[in-house]
């Protein structure tokens, strides 16, 4: 990179450490951001995301992938900014661009510290990207009630009916997040969000903020949850 203020260090480990100062200091982004969600100004965090996540597009090079080294303070709060506004376009129901940020995520970073590949693929099962979901099927664990909902919910859109053996995974090993699919209402309140907050968060409460990240997704696609 010929910029002074960004700079890509190789390390041993065949990852790299992305050096940045101004524009490419993403601690200090991330910090402005996180500024902003505590203060409740949600829009603004989003947007600011954003604009940080295009800085990082800019910076990264098109035609290689750029794994960043997760020890590294800079590198780390990329790799953040690059999840949270996946996320953030996710939330809105903008899948194209979540499933975009999320294919870079993983090119960043390779060990999938946020599990964006569970979210990846809903967006593939949403795009119909059958290859692309046949792809990473097998970093769809069954240890991870996402994962396991995102292969159900695929059966039931190739093949017109649930998988009764995914089904029945889903029901004896993530009773929470069962019975938050298949929940009448799912209140953001008081309780949950003091719940989620904790240092130890319920299966319950932790099913609840996985319905509202995907609830968009379920309001287009009806009748998976119904078939629930």
């Amino acid at each position: 990179m010929s910029n002074v203020d960004l700079k890509f260090n190789p390390t041993e480990d065949q990852t790299f450490e992305l050096e940045g100062k101004g524009r490419y200091n993403f601690v200090r982004h991330k910090e402005s951001v996180d500024a902003l969600v505590a203060e409740g100004r949600y829009a603004e965090a989003c947007e600011a995301r954003y604009e940080a996540f295009q800085t990082l597009m800019e910076a990264l090079p098109e035609d290689e992938a750029m794994p960043l080294r997760w020890e590294h303070a800079n590198s780390r709060a990329a790799v953040s900014i690059l999840y949270g506004s996946a996320v953030d376009h996710f939330r809105i129901g903008d899948v194209e661009m979540a499933m975009a940020q999320l294919e870079m995520l993983l090119d960043c970073d390779p060990e999938d510290h946020f599990e964006g590949v569970n979210l990846l693929a809903l967006c593939y099962v949403a795009t119909e990207e059958w290859e692309a979901f046949d792809d990473i099927t097998i970093d769809l664990t069954e240890k991870s009630a996402e994962a396991v909902v995102a292969r159900l919910w695929a059966s039931f859109q190739r093949d017109g009916a649930l998988d009764k053996s995914l089904l029945s995974l889903l029901k004896s090993r993530f009773k929470a997040f069962y019975a938050e699919l298949t929940a009448a209402e799912h209140p953001d309140d008081e309780a949950f969000r003091r719940d989620i907050s904790s240092e130890r968060p319920s299966q319950a409460a932790e099913a609840r903020e996985w319905w509202l990240l995907t609830e968009p997704l379920w309001s287009e696609f009806p009748k998976f949850i119904k078939a629930l």
